[in-house]
């Protein structure tokens, strides 16, 4: 039987409830985040993930009712999640809508960038995956387990909401390096091959060692790697004080059931939240934090987040902005008070004491105008260099006498015998919308030799402002930006899965365990017969045992095998480290 039809047949019999359900209408996200977006298959989940999924959910209830904010138990409920499987994302999406939020699926890691813009438009993007057992303490790897029983539960506090959406629109503007850019590469790859089933442990410390070089690598934090420590500090690992006492709020700690138990401990320091020293504070996303931040309260955080904005190049712009840009050598944004927009890498600047006069920009290139696209515009009429000089944003018609004034005027040599030559068909004249001057059959060189203007195809703009207000990160007309430099219409793959052809029998063992417990009876011949087929040498098996061991307690009666699975469970216990913790919260469950 093909891979695909047996999952579906097993599916079937897992949990009926948990039907493929029509996709919800995503017409009104933007064209290029839909590119992101994938259907989640509950097909794809293994019995075994459903009963991963059941035991990560029954421990966070028991520990977080006394560690955790206090909405989390309520908010699992609220925006649909169930303790018995692994949730449908188009049930959470109805839930998160009536808080003014929704929810989509996507496909594992998506671009730091596409993440937080998501965010801004208050669209929480769950990842499908499901962590495999190895991995049920904690996993690098974005899945279901981290968004939607870390992230979404919180999420029903109206301030938090508040900051989740201010964080993803200031974080959305901040600019990211070329270094950032290599370092998100290697932790995508990084947390890719940990969740895969195939994955050597050669292969696997072969990308650790790639990753800690990168890491060490990096010279210089940009914007956005400053801004990210304030999110992994604050909705990742974040505690709130509330009542006198730490509570946990952030998903990466409400998600690992193996380093939230370590974080209540008093070997980990627990300092108030300050902005000054969350951004000082690095981390590493390999190993349990040995430090974390307590808020006083969620509109603590929006009024840190606010203050490190205004010190941000997006709202600086200027020198500073451009200083920023130059030194990441990644795409930004240059916004001049006129309201248009250039897009580009900055190369290099000119400055006269604290104005900027000019600034170049090489690299995929884009012209916008209040972050619209001038698609009359294209790219590909010009070099790989484009140096533009800044002028008065108030001109609306000028003859080639005045711009050689302008430009002589703004930045480019004046020393004896210096000329500006062109070969005008029209006089220069502002273009479509007040948004720019077009040049026809035009160039125009400095006496120097530098090309500051050139057109081959008949239109090149002149840039018309006096002032950069303001350089962001990205271009700022993402939607035009990413549908001309990527092929949107790709079919995002499906999810993973982590059945593995040979295992049959072992997941049909959950999914008898799963039915009998649903029966509610009691059934010892039953039991037993399902005891005998689970391969209790294997490891992995100890989720089985304890699955087992529940129904032997819950039905009341002295069983020899309550023993036997119990030694058994404390036998892989000591012969995986890996596995004692976690057994132990499982035991201690059913005491």
């Amino acid at each position: 039987m093909p891979l695909k039809k047996a999952l579906k047949a097993r599916a079937a019999t897992v949990v009926t409830t948990m039907s493929k359900t029509s996709s919800p209408n995503h017409q009104d996200i933007p064209e290029h985040l839909q590119e992101y977006i994938t259907e989640q298959d509950p097909s794809l989940y293994t019995p075994e993930d459903h009963a991963s999924w059941r035991f990560i959910m029954r421990v966070s209830k028991a520990f977080f009712k006394d560690h955790a904010h206090p909405l989390y138990l309520a908010g699992l409920e609220a925006t649909g999640i169930s303790s018995e499987r692994v949730p449908l994302i188009s049930e959470m999406d109805a839930a998160l809508r009536k808080m003014g939020w929704r929810a989509v699926a996507i496909n594992g890691f998506i671009p730091p960038s596409i993440f937080l813009e998501f965010q801004s438009l208050k669209i929480l993007a769950i990842a499908c995956d499901m962590r495999k057992i190895e991995n049920l303490g904690y996993t690098p790897s974005p899945d279901i387990v981290h968004e939607a029983a870390g992230h979404a539960p919180i999420v029903c506090d109206p301030h938090y909401r508040s900051y989740l959406e201010a964080y993803g629109q200031v974080a959305r503007n901040a600019i990211i390096s070329k270094e950032d850019l290599e370092l998100y590469n290697v932790i995508f790859d990084l947390s890719e091959i940990k969740e895969n089933p195939k994955a050597t442990p050669a292969e696997i410390a072969l990308v650790q060692k790639r990753f800690e070089a990168v890491a060490s690598s990096i010279t210089e934090p940009s914007e956005a790697a400053v801004l990210a420590r304030m999110a992994w500090w604050t909705t990742e690992y974040g505690l709130i004080e509330m009542n006198g006492k730490p509570l946990i709020y952030g998903a990466g700690l409400l998600s690992s059931i193996l380093e939230s138990h370590l974080c209540v401990l008093p070997s980990v320091k627990k300092i108030p939240f300050s902005l000054d020293a969350v951004l000082k504070t690095s981390y590493d996303i390999t190993r349990p934090q040995p430090q974390l931040f307590v808020a006083k309260s969620f509109e603590t955080l929006t009024t840190a987040l606010e203050e490190f904005a205004n010190g941000m190049s997006f709202r600086r712009g200027g020198t500073y902005g451009l200083e920023t840009a130059e030194k990441a050598q990644a795409t930004v944004t240059v916004a001049m008070d006129s309201g248009i927009q250039i897009s580009g890498v900055v190369s290099s600047f000119e400055t006269t004491g604290d104005s900027v006069e000019s600034f170049t920009l090489i690299g995929t290139k884009q012209f916008s105008y209040h972050e619209e696209a001038m698609t009359e515009i294209s790219s590909t009429h010009f070099g790989s260099k484009i140096y533009f000089p800044l002028f008065d944003s108030s001109i609306s018609t000028i003859s080639l006498t005045d711009i050689q004034k302008k430009l002589h005027s703004n930045g480019l040599p004046t020393k004896s015998g210096n000329r500006i030559t062109g070969n005008f068909k029209k006089e220069i004249r502002l273009g479509a919308g007040g948004r720019l001057i077009v040049l026809e059959k035009t160039k125009v060189v400095s006496s120097e030799g530098k090309v500051v203007f050139e057109d081959k195809t008949h239109l090149y703009p002149l840039l018309l402002g006096s002032k950069i207000t303001s350089v962001f990160g990205g271009a700022a007309d993402r939607k035009e930006f990413a549908l001309r430099n990527s092929n949107l219409k790709k079919k995002v793959a499906s999810h993973k899965t982590n059945f593995k052809t040979g295992n049959e029998h072992f997941c049909e063992n959950y999914t008898k365990i799963r039915a009998l417990r649903i029966s509610g009876k009691h059934d010892y011949e039953l039991l037993d017969g399902i005891l005998k087929l689970v391969p209790v040498t294997q490891s992995r098996s100890w989720l089985q045992l304890l699955e087992i061991l529940e129904l032997y307690k819950k039905w009341g009666q002295p069983h020899a095998n309550v023993g036997l699975i119990e030694e058994l469970l404390k036998k892989h216990a000591q012969e995986n480290t890996k596995l004692k913790e976690q057994i132990q919260m499982g035991l201690e469950l059913l005491a």
